[in-house]
C-alpha cells in the first residue's frame, strides 16, 4: 500500500509544472510603457518566465534602464539602442542579445500644426537627451527637411502621458510618441507629420551587462526563451493576450483593446535577431551629432549566440 502511495506522490512529482519547484528571482527593466517593450510585463502576466524557473519582476523605469542595469539592480534591460551604443562606447559593460530593428518613433502634432514648415520656430517635445524619443524627434525632422537644431526648439518633457499632455495643452506644438501608439492619433486629435519606420536603426534592445552573461549563462538562455515564448503567446493566443494588455495599460474599451493587439502582432519577429545595419546606423548618427569621434566594429555591440542557441533548440523540438 505504502508503495503505491509512494509511486503515486513521485508520478504526481513529475507532472508539476516547473514553477512548482524553486524559482530564479531576477529584475528586468523596461524603459517606456509602449507596446515596442511590453513583453516583459505581458510575459510575467502570461507566466512563460515562470515556465523556464524564473521569477521576474518587471520594473518600469523611464529613461533610466541602462543606469540600474549597471548598478546590478536589475539583471535585464529592455532599453533604448542609441544610449546603450554610447554607454558600451564609453566602457560600459553592456552587451545586445536581441532587439528590434526599427527605431519605431512618429512625430505627433497639435492640430493647430498643418504642414512641416509651422513647426519653423516653435517647441517639440522628447523625453529625455540621449534616449530613443530624442533621436527618433531628430530622425524624424530630418525628413521632413527641417534643421532640428535651429528651427526648433526641444523641451524634455517626460513620459509618454507627460507628452501627450504637453502636446494637448498646447505647451509643446509637436512631440516624439512610438509608431505602435497611432491610437493616440484618434484618442486626442494629433496630427501624424513623420515616422521612421524605413530606417535601420535598433529602437530597443534586450541588454544585460557581458559578466552577468558570461557567469549566468543559463539565466540569459531561460529569459530569451521566456521572450520567445511570449512573442508565440502573441501570434497564436490573440483573445489572452488582448485580456492581458488590458490588465496593463488599465485599458478596458473593447476596440482600443484590439487596436493595441493589432499593432503588437506587426511588432516582433519570431526571433528578434538585431542586425549590424541597425548598429551601424546609430554609430553613425552620433557621429554626425559630435556625440563621438570613432566606434568600434558593429559586431561588438552585440551578441546574437544566445538567442541563436534558443532557436537551435527550439528548432530540434
Amino acid at each position: 500500500m505504502w508503495s503505491l502511495i509512494a509511486q503515486v506522490s513521485w508520478l504526481f512529482i513529475l507532472l508539476l509544472p516547473a514553477s512548482g519547484f524553486s524559482q530564479t528571482k531576477i529584475r528586468a527593466a523596461y524603459g517606456t510603457p509602449s507596446l515596442s517593450q511590453v513583453v516583459f510585463p505581458l510575459g510575467v502576466h502570461a507566466g512563460m518566465f515562470e515556465r523556464h524557473g524564473l521569477n521576474m519582476e518587471p520594473v518600469y523605469i523611464a529613461g533610466r534602464s541602462i543606469n540600474i542595469l549597471l548598478s546590478g539592480d536589475v539583471q535585464f534591460g529592455f532599453t533604448g539602442g542609441p544610449q546603450t551604443v554610447l554607454a558600451r562606447i564609453s566602457g560600459a559593460d553592456l552587451i545586445t542579445i536581441a532587439g528590434l530593428n526599427r527605431l519605431g518613433q512618429m512625430i505627433a502634432a497639435h492640430p493647430s500644426i498643418k504642414t512641416s514648415a509651422d513647426l519653423i520656430g516653435k517647441k517639440v517635445g522628447i523625453g529625455v537627451f540621449g534616449t530613443t524619443a530624442d533621436y527618433g524627434m531628430r530622425l524624424g525632422l530630418r525628413k521632413l527637411n527641417l534643421r532640428a537644431s535651429r528651427e526648433v526648439t526641444f523641451i524634455q518633457v517626460g513620459d509618454v502621458p507627460a507628452r501627450i499632455a504637453a502636446v494637448t495643452s498646447g505647451a509643446v506644438h509637436a512631440v516624439v510618441l512610438s509608431s505602435y501608439d497611432k491610437h493616440f492619433l484618434q484618442q486626442y486629435g494629433l496630427r501624424l507629420l513623420a515616422e521612421t519606420e524605413d530606417i535601420d536603426f535598433m529602437g530597443s534592445g534586450i541588454m544585460t551587462t557581458e559578466s552577468y552573461a558570461r557567469t549566468n549563462r543559463d539565466i540569459v538562455i531561460r529569459l530569451l526563451r521566456g521572450v520567445i515564448e511570449t512573442i508565440r503567446f502573441i501570434k497564436t493566443e490573440p483573445k489572452r493576450t488582448a485580456e492581458l494588455l488590458g490588465r496593463i495599460y488599465r485599458e478596458h474599451d473593447p476596440a482600443a483593446l484590439a487596436r493595441r493587439y493589432q499593432t503588437l502582432l506587426g511588432i516582433y519577429p519570431d526571433y528578434p535577431y538585431v542586425s549590424l545595419a541597425s548598429i551601424q546606423s546609430i554609430i553613425d548618427v552620433l557621429k554626425e551629432d559630435g556625440k563621438i569621434k570613432d566606434a568600434p566594429p558593429a559586431q561588438s555591440f552585440l551578441d546574437m549566440s544566445y538567442l541563436r542557441a534558443v532557436e537551435k533548440e527550439r528548432a530540434g523540438k
